[in-house]
């Protein structure tokens, strides 16, 4: 049987298709190098449409509205910009609420498009440009070590690493804090403490891996202006031994944080990646693998959220205690504790 794959990997090659959701503009060229938090291709998206009653405004029957007409048709007006006016011992003028362009005029009407900031479309991973698909994006790959995480809040950032973990089980405190270390992305265990996150803000670091953080602290993570991963769950969650020895052994190497909340539609979750200098040959790994004995896993679900383990045996469909039957797996964490699983309730960390 098939089911996800978690990647803790020293070296490998990661693969990203990154595409405009509309037609728009390409700025790479295949073989360039990229940073993360590059713009690639960018894109018009259709505006916000603003209707103004010009007969209303003027004081005058629609019919009357072309004659005080200021402006043309496509022309670009600036907030505030006169549109039409009606000279007189009162004046009268209707103004742009916002910037924008003049698309349509009549029946004493006048609609204008907003201007908004084109979409702008960030590489997501550093690397090189494999493959330019014209007025869409690029693929990017670049091979390195690659750690994903379980939530992200949307932001992406790049810095040496700064380890401040010393065990699985570490608890990030103020005394962690360093200021020398702004500009680099830090490496902890767990977050329980608000007032952390907001010094980590002050000082300005360019990213937070966590092993776990305290649900309560969720939304403000969400908010705060640096990307946040969180590499085992909410809760209180040692660390995985291997993403610890591969993270605690990486200090000082450049690191790309891209905390992209988790898409369960494409697949997109947050992810650690520290690149490797020069060539490496090494293939691409797939996010579904097959189940088989030995196979090490996590848990995601309560009561052994976060537990590491081996398949030991597969027991066939188990009655859950909600009464469902369903397809299980022994797991065996250590030598010999042992537990009962769903096989929707694991991942494979490969």
């Amino acid at each position: 049987m098939l089911i996800p794959v978690t990647h803790i990997l020293p070296v490998t090659t990661i693969e990203r298709r990154r595409m405009l959701p509309i037609a728009g503009t390409v700025l790479v060229r295949a073989g360039q190098e990229v940073q993360a938090d590059e713009v690639i291709a960018t894109a018009d998206l259709i505006g916000e449409h603003i209707s103004l009653d010009l007969a209303r405004g003027l004081g005058v029957p629609n019919n009357k509205t072309p004659g005080y007409l200021k402006r043309q048709i496509g022309e670009e007006i600036s907030e505030g910009g006169v549109i039409a006016s009606r000279p007189g011992l009162i004046s009268r003028s209707v103004r742009a609420p916002k910037a924008g362009k003049l698309v349509a005029v009549g029946n004493g009407q006048a609609l204008l498009q907003i201007n908004r900031k084109p979409y702008e479309l960030k590489a997501g991973i550093p690397g090189r440009i494999f493959k330019v698909e014209a007025d869409f994006g690029a693929v990017i790959r670049v091979t390195g070590a690659w750690i994903q995480g379980v939530w992200g809040n949307g932001q992406i950032g790049t810095g040496g690493l700064y380890v401040a973990a010393d065990t699985p089980e570490h608890v990030i405190r103020s005394a962690d804090l360093d200021p020398s270390q702004r500009g680099q992305v830090m490496f902890a265990g767990h977050c329980n403490s608000l007032q952390i996150l907001e010094s980590l803000g002050q000082i300005k670091m360019r990213g937070l891996i966590l092993g776990s953080m305290d649900t309560r602290l969720r939304p403000a993570a969400a908010r705060m202006p640096f990307p946040i991963m969180i590499l085992e769950g909410f809760g209180k969650i040692p660390i995985d031994p291997v993403a610890f020895r591969l993270l605690s052994t990486s200090s000082e190497r450049e690191t790309t944080l891209n905390a992209v909340t988790v898409d369960r539609t494409t697949g997109a979750r947050p992810e650690v990646i520290i690149p490797v200098k020069g060539e490496v040959t090494s293939s691409i790994p797939v996010d579904l693998d097959r189940l088989e004995l030995d196979t090490r896993v996590r848990i995601i679900h309560s009561p052994y959220r976060g537990m590491v383990g081996t398949v030991s045996q597969f027991v066939g469909k188990q009655r859950l205690p909600n009464g469902l039957r369903t397809e299980s797996v022994e797991i065996t964490f250590g030598e010999d504790e042992k537990v009962v699983v769903p096989v929707a309730n694991i991942e494979i960390l490969g």
